[in-house]
């Protein structure tokens, strides 16, 4: 079937398979908490009588730490987490990211995003630990060729550089020349000479590149359903038919990429959404799309919650238990989404 296959599938087909109709009680929850309808009703049917306390959970914004990502390519991260420390930085390293720290607490100066070593590029700055999953499970090192396609402002591009200890390629793509400026200054600041940014549609990337790569990320442009407790105008900004919407683009996205993976390589799909409709109904359709050429693999590390099977949404594929779920009430993160895919 492959990449032509996708041309077939229309926002209208999609809406007839995620729609879902919102009870009584979700109504109930919608207004008392200021949400759409139905995406409340679907909380209630993935989590029970546990959805509520993920609504309460994104009311509080605080349960989000910064995260500093230490550039070790350019400093020693003991050092920087002694000097971070000496200004009243309160810090907790992370135990399944060496070199990441969580700010646990901050002085009233200077901000975490304005110290010296940060502007020296001794660091990144996360908004919290979850934009560190993906990279990892892309199972990297020295001399890989790697593509990002949807790259800005460069926090999983620039770890990725990290990874491959600068050694190597990385294709750092984005659409949106806004944010290339913030990718490339990230870049710069950070000191990093593996990293190519180029700007083009990723949905069409296949298109453009005429080489193929070891590993691949598609971090994807998406409702950021998972981070309501920084914007609170996501609980009535996505309608069902605009969640549709960018299903099919997210889908387009995906398979443009896989187009230009390798045969053994690894690509990675992630999304700063909780909603299933952007996850694991995009990549059930995307194994059905490549029928036996992709299949999903065990992550690398594997201490959060597993994709959800068995809802109301239409043929899903049960394989995406495999993949990797975060939700802000039990792992204290923004809600994310990370599948790790293989070519055969």
């Amino acid at each position: 079937m492959g990449i032509e296959a996708v041309k077939e599938i229309t926002v209208s087909k999609i809406l007839s398979e995620i729609e879902v109709k919102p009870s009584i009680e979700a109504e109930k929850l919608a207004e008392r908490y200021g949400y759409l309808a139905y995406m409340v009703e679907r909380y209630i049917r993935i989590l029970g009588d546990d959805a509520e306390n993920l609504l309460r959970a994104m009311e509080k914004p605080f349960i989000l730490k910064p995260t500093v990502r230490c550039n070790q390519l350019r400093v020693n991260c003991r050092w920087l987490e002694n000097r971070l420390r000496s200004l009243g930085f309160e810090l907790r390293p992370l135990e399944w990211a060496l070199g990441a720290y969580e700010v646990v607490r901050s002085p009233p100066t200077p901000s975490i995003g304005a110290t010296h070593e940060y502007l020296k590029g001794y660091y990144y700055l996360h908004r919290d630990p979850s934009p560190l999953i993906a990279p990892l499970n892309m199972d990297l090192g020295p001399g890989l060729e790697v593509l990002d396609t949807c790259a800005a402002p460069g926090g999983k591009a620039t770890y990725i550089a990290q990874l491959i200890e600068d050694r190597g390629l990385v294709v750092a793509n984005d659409i949106s020349l806004n944010r290339i400026r913030a990718l490339v200054s990230n870049i710069a600041r950070m000191g990093f000479r593996s990293i190519a940014v180029m700007r083009g549609d990723a949905r069409k990337i296949h298109r453009i590149l005429a080489k193929k790569f070891e590993r691949i990320l598609v971090d994807a442009p998406c409702s950021a359903e998972g981070y309501i407790m920084f914007d609170p105008s996501r609980k009535r900004k996505t309608g069902e038919k605009e969640l549709a919407a960018l299903v099919k683009r997210e889908i387009e996205i995906l398979a443009s990429a896989i187009e230009l993976l390798e045969s053994g390589g690894i690509l990675v799909y992630s999304t700063c959404s909780i909603a299933p409709e952007e996850n694991e109904y995009v990549i059930s359709k995307i194994l059905r799309i490549y029928n036996k050429e992709i299949e999903i693999i065990d992550p690398r590390i594997d201490i959060w919650s597993r994709g959800i099977h068995g809802i109301w949404i239409k043929d899903l594929s049960p394989d995406v238990r495999k993949c990797i779920r975060t939700w802000p009430h039990k792992h204290h993160m923004g809600g994310s989404f990370v599948c790790i895919l293989r070519k055969k």
